[in-house]
């Protein structure tokens, strides 16, 4: 499995001081995030730029990917390592082609019929969401629940990185249900020790892929 698929932390600074919020960051990297996704909708672009760049510096030595949401001219302008797109967000095929192959793509599904048009796309893997209802999305398209994930993951030759609502305790069943990562907000900004959370939340998938092989 990509080892970049398993626990991507998607960034919500918003007004939190920066030293403080990288500090935060650095600490995710080093107890297990695997990827970093740089979402902030209210940002300008020379302030996408220059978070993007303190992350990418930082999250170098961890050699965790940092993916831009929505901006492949923010993500080459960074050096960052890949893009994730929402259906409205521009042409996968175009964005491919910006980025090379040497660079992740990931494209956020709604239903099963774009699951199914993204199988043809040139993609590492597809965002499945919102899996459970989440405050940090609330007009979200979809609920997906786990059993409409375990549909998904039939129907999708991309791996799937489920994304919403999704805590601690339902990491377990969201795996089973086909999952092969976990992206998260709320899971890291809320937790009492981030460190821990991390750590934890890496056992129970690691625990999952033993059960899986065997």
């Amino acid at each position: 499995m990509k080892q970049f698929l398993k626990l991507m932390l998607v960034t919500n600074r918003s007004s939190a001081p920066l030293e403080g919020y990288l500090e935060f960051v650095k600490c995710c990297a080093q107890a297990g995030v695997t990827a970093v996704q740089l979402r902030e909708k209210r940002f300008s672009v020379h302030e996408l730029i220059d978070f993007g760049k303190k992350l990418r510096l930082l999250l170098h030595p961890f050699s965790v990917p940092l993916i831009i949401n929505d901006r492949v001219d923010i993500c080459l302008e960074v050096d960052g390592q890949g893009v994730h797109l929402g259906q409205e967000d521009g042409n996968v095929l175009e964005a491919r082609r910006r980025l090379g192959d040497h660079r992740i793509l990931g494209l956020t599904v709604n239903s099963l019929t774009e699951v199914q048009k993204a199988n043809d796309l040139p993609l590492d893997y597809v965002g499945l969401g919102a899996i459970f209802p989440t405050s940090s999305k609330p007009a979200v398209r979809t609920i997906w629940g786990l059993e409409g994930l375990r549909q998904a993951s039939t129907f999708s030759r991309h791996p799937i990185i489920a994304i919403g609502g999704i805590q601690e305790k339902h990491v377990k069943l969201v795996m089973e249900a086909g999952a092969r990562g976990i992206a998260a907000i709320g899971m890291f900004h809320e937790a009492l020790d981030p460190k821990k959370t991390v750590e934890n939340l890496r056992h129970i998938m690691e625990a999952r892929e033993h059960v899986a092989t065997n």
